[in-house]
């Protein structure tokens, strides 16, 4: 290894290849494999969470059901559970509806990290290329997180008014708040039936109708949502008819919805663009590897010439992220 760790031998090369994706891969089918094993129902899970501790229901036998990487998942739940940062991804993993704790998330953000480092360090040979790769692979699962969330909301924005339509006609025929809620949690399409749902069996396990709505506008970061949680909660502290309130909003919130959808409709050009001029260079780049890897490895030899590819790597994220400012519009 030179200076920085620019170049490598190739026998170093193969055991730190050999080494990060042995241990990417055993994160990789691990977290698969418990993402595929939660796969159930909210009721099962808040059932469990509800039910008393039986004998055999501890610590102990879930460590004997959990695999070989339970103590490794028991360890990091016990440190995360200490800081913030284990809230912050839980939040995050809830909004973007993934079953997954925060220690399963963990790991496979681990995993992605040494995977993309091991296959960086395989082609370049050049420890700083492998390491932007492996900061890469731990942002990767974050990104999906995040367009998860985005998906998911402009989704619930969407049936926003159908949800309040259903909210006043319920209410108007003599049903109470919780009663109206579980009417749109059977009759609407995910995500309003998931997100209702589980505010009908928060309420059922004891908590307030003001709470569980409080647990939604946490999960579901909307402004209009927020705006009906304010009204009904005025309405349980003051008193007054909900339906008339409601109604009032619906017709605000119809037209906030209609305006989000003509402006997706104007920015979708600047967002194919957005998209299009950051992937070009990358593509264009890996073309010219393929066709001529002298050529183009000369830039990722040890020296100045190292500075052209981390340039221009800075300068695309630079101009994805203000074309992304341009192209959002608050209001």
């Amino acid at each position: 290894m030179e200076g920085l760790g620019l170049t490598t031998t190739p026998a170093g090369v193969a055991l730190l290849a050999a080494a990060a994706t042995a241990i990417a891969f055993m994160l990789g089918f691990v977290g698969l494999g418990r993402l595929i094993e939660r796969q159930q129902s909210v009721r099962e899970r808040i059932d469990a969470l509800s039910s008393l501790p039986t004998p055999g229901s501890g610590p102990s036998a879930a460590g004997q059901d959990g695999g070989p990487l339970q103590p490794v998942l028991g360890a990091l739940d016990r440190l995360l559970a200490r800081r913030s940062f284990g809230a912050s991804v839980a939040t995050e993993l809830a909004r973007a509806n993934l079953l997954l704790t925060v220690p399963e998330y963990t790991l496979i953000t681990i995993g992605c990290g040494l995977a993309l480092l091991a296959l960086a360090l395989i082609l370049s040979r050049q420890m700083i290329l492998a390491l932007a790769g492996g900061l890469l692979g731990l942002y990767l699962p974050r990104l999906y997180v995040r367009r998860l969330q985005a998906k998911r909301l402009v989704a619930f924005q969407d049936q926003l008014p159908d949800i309040l339509a259903l909210l006043v006609g319920s209410l108007r025929s003599g049903y109470g708040i919780t009663m109206s809620m579980d009417m749109v949690a059977k009759q609407m399409p995910p995500p309003a039936s998931d997100e209702f749902n589980r505010v009908v069996r928060e309420v059922g396990l004891g908590a307030s109708a003001s709470q569980a709505l409080a647990n939604l506008v946490r999960r579901v970061r909307s402004d209009d949502l927020d705006l009906i949680v304010t009204a009904i909660g005025v309405q349980y502290e003051v008193g007054g008819n909900l339906a008339v309130i409601l109604d009032t909003i619906t017709a605000t919130i119809r037209e906030r919805v209609r305006l989000k959808g003509q402006l997706r409709v104007l920015t979708a050009q600047t967002s194919l663009q957005r998209t299009i001029l950051t992937l070009l260079p990358v593509i264009l780049a890996v073309i010219m590897y393929v066709l001529n890897p002298a050529y183009v490895g000369v830039l990722f030899e040890p020296g100045p010439w190292i500075l052209i590819p981390i340039s221009a790597a800075v300068l695309v994220v630079i101009g994805y992220v203000v074309m992304g400012k341009l192209s959002k519009v608050e209001f």
